[in-house]
């Protein structure tokens, strides 16, 4: 039974139709002469929900639906492609959820009218999406056709709150210190730890040399990060944590501009030398992270993308390429070794470097089978015209395999460990 026939239902599982309509196409049936269609974007990391969604949509003249996402990184980098009219956004997705996604869209496409969409619970990560540029707030287990009056609403401009949350929301809202309140005392104490990273000081560039095994000449450098003031956590940790609670954009922004900064004289003493800066999906479509770059040579720069599993399709990551080339830069990608799907990425986005997972070099002189699988990547990089870095290197032993196998560049432990840059 379609959902043009339960109108009065609950939204529920999808009945097993295709998904989301491309931009290009028109909404089922005809619409009415006249009649406004608006574009629009959901993201929700339930796949049932995100196709029962679209398949709501479907059944719709004025509402189509250009991309159903499952994360926020996802969320930006689709809201700056199709630039939708409205974006339904899952309070609690990975990637930092609604709130990461909001304010990620806000920034590439200002026009977006924004919606929270979550269970009645979530009202405290709903207030601080609100306060980030979200137009109203949608419970899940709302009828059908309270879902689509509210999308109306929204991207006409009205606020949306569902029935029974106004006065609550609205009185939060207006409360002096509302922004603490809205975390319980123990989420707000991982925020304001967090958000300390983004002050002057507190964290430190570092610099981890890129080396030609031969020659031993350092190539280039990657741009990682000392957070000193939190030893027990790893750098992975922290930005994991950050991104969990919608921080983590900010602060690979904030650490890349403090790399770029700092990359300036050994820029000067060796203009050949690049700097390789990490970007997750969230980041590559920040209009900040050009700004930042752009202080560099674009030659100068590689952008090594991270967190690849964020991305929605090989084409959502092939359009990203795409988009770092344009300005002039190279791109890296990293965890070459994970088998015919990363094989398949080379393919299909044509970066300029690939890093070689550590799992492989980190054995591969004791172990015949990862040689002769690098060995077999190091031609087909080679065919491809793409240069390979080996990472992880930390034994004499690994370097004299990787060189003997015809590995050209690398980095780890035993060739530099990272260190800021002197001045």
């Amino acid at each position: 039974m379609s959902f043009s026939s339960r109108r009065n239902a609950t939204l529920t599982a999808p009945s097993g139709r295709q998904g989301p309509r491309g931009p290009d196409m028109a909404p089922a049936g005809a619409a009415p002469a006249g009649l406004r269609v608006y574009t629009v974007l959901v993201a929700d990391d339930a796949p049932s929900t995100r196709q029962a969604l679209a398949e709501l949509l479907e059944d719709t003249h004025d509402l189509v639906c250009v991309a159903a996402v499952a994360d926020a990184g996802s969320a930006v980098a689709k809201a700056a492609h199709y630039q939708p009219d409205v974006a339904v956004l899952d309070v609690r997705m990975p990637g930092g959820g609604g709130l990461a996604a909001a304010v990620g869209i806000r920034e590439v496409s200002p026009r977006t009218r924004m919606l929270a969409y979550s269970a009645a619970s979530d009202r405290a990560s709903v207030v601080q999406m609100l306060r980030s540029g979200a137009r109203g707030y949608l419970v899940k287990g709302s009828l059908a056709q309270d879902l689509l009056a509210g999308l109306r609403r929204c991207a006409q401009g009205a606020t949306v709150l569902s029935e029974g949350l106004s006065e609550h929301l609205i009185a939060e809202m207006g409360e002096q210190g509302k922004a603490e309140r809205a975390f319980s005392a123990a989420a707000k104490a991982r925020y304001e730890r967090l958000n300390e990273l983004l002050q002057p000081g507190v964290s430190c560039p570092t610099y981890q040399p890129v080396v030609h095994l031969r020659t031993g000449a350092v190539a280039g450098y990657e741009a990682l990060t000392d957070f000193s003031w939190e030893p027990s956590h790893s750098t992975e940790d922290i930005f994991r944590e950050a991104h969990h609670v919608g921080l983590g954009v900010e602060l690979e922004l904030h650490t890349a501009r403090l790399a770029v900064d700092g990359f300036q004289a050994e820029l000067a003493r060796c203009p050949d030398t690049y700097l390789a800066v990490n970007a997750s999906p969230g980041l590559l479509y920040r209009p900040s992270l050009v700004e930042v770059l752009s202080q560099l040579p674009p030659t100068r720069v590689v952008v090594e993308i991270t967190e690849q599993r964020q991305f929605d399709s090989y084409d959502q990551l092939r359009e990203t390429v795409c988009l770092v080339h344009e300005r002039g830069m190279r791109v890296a990608v990293d965890d070459m070794g994970s088998g015919f799907a990363g094989l398949q990425r080379l393919v299909d986005v044509r970066p300029e470097i690939v890093k070689l997972d550590r799992a492989l070099t980190s054995e591969i002189d004791t172990d015949p089978p990862r040689r002769a699988l690098v060995t077999a990547m190091r031609q087909f990089a080679d065919d491809m015209g793409i240069v390979v870095v080996a990472e992880g290197i930390e034994r004499d032993e690994q370097l004299a395999v990787l060189r003997d196998i015809g590995i050209d560049y690398g980095q780890g432990y035993l060739l530099g460990r990272p260190a800021p840059m002197e001045g």
